[in-house]
């Protein structure tokens, strides 16, 4: 289940990036794979908050954030596993994760053992930058969409 979520908000971040509308990305997804319209619009909401995180971050927190990018060395590749490094340098080239994400899932990566190093675990650290709790929220926000919320 956390891969097809972490698939269906990489489409999403990449319809953003080629400005494709809501109702066109809900297409795609829905002819692609049979997601219904409220798993859609929470993926929507998630990576809404998140930048909005992220926004409020860099103007109330940190006005100058870092911009730079860290190159693994060797032995963090070999440690952590060419796949691994490639998967999640897609989601940092579309966006889906910044810098510190990327620094976080890597860290936490590290951390486990190689038999625990799989696509699913991967997937999860991803969603956990998107659901956070520890985090800066904006005030008055939410993380997660409860079932009697209605989309407009």
């Amino acid at each position: 289940m956390t891969s097809e979520i972490v698939k269906i908000l990489e489409t999403i971040v990449q319809a953003i990036n080629n400005d494709f509308s809501f109702e066109e990305v809900e297409k795609f997804i829905k002819i692609d794979k049979k997601y219904n319209k409220s798993t859609i619009a929470a993926a929507y909401s998630w990576i809404y908050e998140k930048k909005l995180r992220e926004l409020y971050r860099i103007k109330k927190l940190d006005p100058k954030p870092s911009q730079s990018f860290r190159i693994l060395s060797e032995k963090e590749i070999s440690t952590i596993g060419l796949k691994t490094y490639n998967y999640l340098l897609h989601f940092y080239n579309i966006g889906m994760i910044n810098n510190n994400d990327f620094e976080l899932i890597l860290d936490d990566v590290k951390m486990f053992p190689d038999e625990e190093k799989t696509i699913e675990n991967i997937n999860l650290l991803i969603l956990s930058v998107f659901f956070d709790m520890e985090k800066v929220s904006t005030p008055g926000s939410r993380y997660m969409l409860y079932s009697s919320d209605t989309i407009n």
